[in-house]
């Protein structure tokens, strides 16, 4: 998949190498700038809109804690019961309907991977999961740590995104850090360099407000990432992504 990435944005990766003097022909280059490029691409929605979507999965961005709240028109496809008249599972119990949770990053990950979609409303169609700013971070957070990247969310105001440190090779022969913000909710990824003596003060800065930590206590429980690590994928469920992945390549490369 990173070989068929790269064939549509082969320049982008080029003049970011030369920029920043990174050996651009390094694997281990390629596959962490393309790893955190692809992931976004299936996780972004365009803008913090309802029902705003990205290029590939489709995943809705849907407002919460908001009157009205547009995830009570949510139903499931099995039965057409509406998520809010539906009692939340046991892990969940304090909310007071299933469309009222908070959506952890195994609950997100978990519905993108079934057979088949698992939701629908009239305004927004059919989706396999759903998630707002935080909600999407939390669970990117999570999936990239298992792709053993140092990362967290951070959140500012009513927004949330997710930043990592990710060390490339350089043309000297040495690491150098970056600095990668990917915000999954306005599509963007930038990479700064980063000092090693500034990573320490990057570390303690989760955001200015009172849910951040909660954020990065779910993106890094031992518990959430255990439970990701160990879900089987259905085969359908590859192959539906697989084919989402090559219509959008197509769609590109055409």
């Amino acid at each position: 998949m990173i070989e068929d990435f790269s064939s549509i944005d082969s320049l982008n990766y080029t003049e970011f190498c030369l920029e920043n003097n990174i050996f651009s022909d390094d694997s281990k280059n390629i596959e962490k700038y393309y790893t955190i490029k692809i992931l976004h691409k299936l996780f972004t929605s365009q803008t913090a809109s309802n029902g705003s979507k990205g290029e590939i999965l489709s995943i809705p961005y849907l407002w919460h804690w908001i009157q009205p709240n547009p995830r009570h028109e949510i139903r499931f496809v099995k039965d057409s019961s509406l998520l809010k008249n539906v009692n939340p599972p046991v892990e969940f119990s304090k909310y007071n309907s299933y469309a009222d949770i908070d959506r952890t990053p195994y609950l997100f990950l978990s519905d993108l991977m079934q057979e088949n979609s698992k939701y629908f409303s009239e305004s927004f169609g059919t989706f396999s999961t759903f998630g707002w700013c935080s909600e999407r971070e939390m669970a990117f957070v999570a999936l990239i740590n298992i792709f053993k990247f140092e990362g967290k969310v951070v959140a500012e105001g009513n927004h949330s995104w997710s930043e990592f440190v990710i060390p490339l090779q350089s043309k000297t022969g040495e690491l150098q850090n970056f600095k990668v913000t990917v915000d999954n909710t306005y599509n963007t990824i930038d990479w700064s360099t980063i000092e090693p003596k500034e990573i320490h003060e990057w570390e303690k800065y989760l955001g200015n407000t009172k849910q951040a930590n909660w954020y990065n206590l779910q993106a890094k429980s031992k518990t959430e990432l255990n439970k990701i690590k160990n879900h089987i994928v259905p085969k359908l469920a590859m192959q539906r992504i697989e084919n989402k992945v090559a219509e959008y390549l197509n769609r590109k490369t055409n």
